[in-house]
């Protein structure tokens, strides 16, 4: 089930540009013909959900109905149905979201146009600690084969999650650490088994995953193991696309009267091709083990505590990249993090939370193309705190041909309030006459960041003066209101304000050297200070028995916005590309729009578009931003039987930015079908389905790869899951 603000599967999506919705473009032509098909549940009733059941956990617990912004929710049913190897395959066909894909081993989720460090990955509440935010070849640590609920928040979240989700939020919800007991009802053992193929890349995935325990103690058990080979487009291979990936976990919790406390560990291990225009053999193959303790007490007689709500994290994350076998880069990070909320009684009609976050992140790398065996230690080599020689300038930029950044220790803390109370008119109280009602929220957070460099694993011959390594700080803050106007029994208006800020982050400010997997010289720029955001979101929602409508509006103006610019010169070291983060005032204007109707007990339709627009106040577009799209999908359901016909349609990019090239648009056709059998209290699904049915050539703008890494072509999936 996808849930977006509304009742049933809510593939929802955004407004197209005004010029794209005239009748006679051929764009609407080819949307009014699209037709579609989809995996629903067995019953379509059992897809429908109420608002006011669903508890969105990234949110802090509120009920979808009473957040301001725009949130998909994908339960289980609608993770295995998206078949997505990666979270932006899994997530790119729903409101807003594309996909910064860098081959079929990268898949990062992009919210109205941002990305990066302004998107919060989480995993259950905890960032997913890795450094896919530094480069678009590495892959995020974050998998949804394990999870029980996928949650998006649109739009700043820097509340509840600081300057790291000033851009939206992606939660995956495994629930390892069980919070309620089992009983003798669900068989003391609940779980399921599943594995799907697929034929264009022979891809093969098995996982499985189990709960087993009483009212009191829960085990929890998962794994997976996934593979693939080089796909195809347009009857070729595409060259080191290669990818294996598998994990797995065990977690413990301990449930009584008053609340539960649980322990977990887990570990993500990726090996991945990675196209490029040489077809070299370069690969990337991150590992990651995790240690979450997890606990939350809720006191019987407290007169102002609810809940006291506390996780810690451990995380040891490391990979490795690799040119024709040999090791040329190493990435070491390793995280402590700490969350603690304290959550009070309803005061005064007012209930909210106090919530504290600390984190550590210590980064060191290595990169040498004569190859890479540990850590490099310079320590003992002399050095007067002089800029070191073998700097090479050009342009008034320095190259540094070492290792390209110092190891870096960035200290996050961060205190946060939010306040929220519902609110009725005289009129609402007086059920003949209705009348207005709703929520109201307000929100203060100051962070605080440090970041501390160690020029050890640099050589002293490619080392800036010695004030470049300086502590440096950062004090963001976050100021936010939100409401929620429930106009009548079928429409509410949320309605949300905030200045956030975001610090950079170390490898935004102090990587100086080469990519050698995106063929890329990323250039440091230590001047770098905060963002900051000034955003407005309008999101309405109308809802009947038949229909499910959202439409939701947003314009956000940015100080000194961080981004990624590509300079109109090469690395004189390799003759790459050269990039370097530089800072300039930006505006993003969008809107999304989705419909769902249902027809009758067999058929249901799913309309939805997306449309967004990043500029710089001084002029020029802001690069890699995600065409405007729509989705139109017809479902069918008959007993245990569903199917689904869909088509995507991919405007053109033509608003690009210096030096970026536009992309053509493109249609993707999708079908699919599916047939549940019972098996007394057991049920076994049985799923087949043909992506990109026309085998059209298509290029993800949003992609570093576009030019010669097109989406795969015309594929065949195979799939069964067993749930028991």
């Amino acid at each position: 089930m996808v849930i977006n603000a509304g009742y049933f599967r809510l593939c929802t999506i955004v407004f197209l540009n005004n010029s794209l919705l005239k009748p006679d473009t051929p764009m609407l032509k080819k949307i009014s013909v699209a037709i579609a098909l989809v995996n629903i549940a067995p019953s379509l009733h059992a897809h429908t959900t109420e608002l006011d059941t669903v508890v969105v956990s990234s949110a802090g617990q509120d009920a979808i109905a009473d957040v301001a912004q725009p949130v998909t929710v994908l339960d289980r049913d609608a993770i295995d149905e998206n078949q997505g190897d990666t979270l932006g395959t899994l997530l790119e066909n729903q409101p807003g979201i594309s996909n910064a894909s860098f081959g079929p081993g990268v898949g990062r989720p992009v919210l109205r146009g941002m990305g990066g460090s302004r998107v919060k990955l989480l995993v259950d509440g905890v960032n997913s600690s890795d450094v896919s935010a530094m480069s678009s070849d590495h892959a995020p640590m974050a998998d949804a084969s394990a999870s029980e609920q996928l949650e998006v928040i649109q739009g700043p979240a820097t509340l509840l999650y600081g300057g790291g989700a000033i851009g939206g939020v992606v939660n995956l919800i495994d629930r390892r650490i069980s919070e309620q007991g089992m009983s003798e009802a669900d068989g003391n053992i609940l779980g399921e088994v599943s594995a799907s193929y697929r034929s264009n890349d022979n891809a093969q995935n098995i996982q499985a995953r189990t709960d087993m325990g009483n009212e009191n103690w829960v085990l929890h058990l998962d794994g997976f193991s996934r593979s693939s080979d080089n796909y195809q487009t347009d009857g070729e291979d595409i060259e080191n696309t290669d990818t294996e990936s598998s994990g797995g976990s065990v977690a413990l919790s301990r449930i009584g009267m008053q609340g539960f406390i649980g322990m977990s560990v887990s570990t993500l291990s990726y090996d991945y091709g990675v196209p490029n225009e040489e077809n070299e053999d370069n690969r990337v193959r991150p590992d990651q083990t995790r240690y979450d303790i997890k606990g939350a007490w809720q006191p019987l007689n407290s007169s102002w505590l609810e809940e006291w709500r506390t996780e810690i994290n451990y995380t040891d994350y490391e990979h490795d990249e690799t040119d024709e076998g040999m090791v040329v880069g190493l990435f070491d990070k390793e995280t402590t993090s700490l969350q603690t909320r304290l959550r009070h009684q309803m005061f005064a009609g007012w209930q909210g939370s106090i919530g504290l976050q600390a984190s550590k992140q210590t980064l060191k790398l290595c990169h040498d193309h004569g190859g890479c065996s540990s850590i490099p230690d310079y320590s003992d080599f002399a050095w007067d705190g002089s800029q070191g020689a073998n700097l090479l300038n050009v342009g008034g930029y320095n190259f540094a041909h070492s290792t390209p950044m110092p190891e870096t220790d960035t200290t996050d803390f961060g205190l946060y309030w939010v306040e929220k109370r519902r609110w009725q008119s005289a009129a609402a109280a007086d059920s003949e006459t209705g009348g207005l009602g709703g929520t109201v929220e307000f929100g203060a957070r100051a962070d605080q960041r440090k970041i501390e460099l160690d020029p050890d694993t640099i050589n002293p011959a490619h080392r800036q003066q010695s004030s470049y390594y300086d502590d440096t700080h950062f004090t963001p803050l976050t100021l936010s209101a939100a409401s929620t106007i429930e106009l009548s029994d079928t429409q509410i208006i949320g309605l949300s304000l905030a200045r956030a800020q975001r610090a950079p982050d170390a490898e935004e400010m102090f990587w100086n050297g080469d990519h050698h997997a995106t063929f890329s010289f990323q250039l440091d720029n230590p001047d770098l200070k905060e963002e900051t955001a000034y955003t407005l979101d309008i999101n309405w929602r109308y809802t009947t028995d038949s229909d499910s409508v959202r439409i939701a509006l947003y314009h956000y103006e940015y100080e000194d916005y961080i981004y990624n610019d590509l300079k109109g010169f090469a690395d004189p070291l390799h003759g790459n590309f050269v990039y370097r983060h530089e800072q300039a005032d930006a505006r993003f204007n969008g809107g999304e729009f989705s419909w769902q109707h249902i027809f009758n007990a067999n058929w249901h339709l799913d309309l939805n578009a997306d449309y967004v627009r990043a500029k710089l106040n001084d002029g020029g577009n802001l690069p890699r931003i995600a065409p405007a799209s729509a989705l139109l999908a017809i479902n069918w359901q008959h007993n245990l039987w569903q199917a689904r016909l869909e088509n995507k349609l991919v405007a053109e990019q033509s608003d690009t930015a210096e030096n970026e090239t536009s992309t053509d648009s493109y249609n993707m056709v999708n079908a699919s079908v599916s047939r549940a059998i019972l098996l007394g209290d057991q049920e076994l699904k049985v799923r087949a389905a043909v992506n990109n049915l026309t085998d059209e050539v298509a290029r993800n703008h949003v992609s570093y790869l576009k030019e010669y890494a097109p989406l795969p072509g015309r594929s065949l999936q195979l799939g069964v899951n067993w749930s028991f």
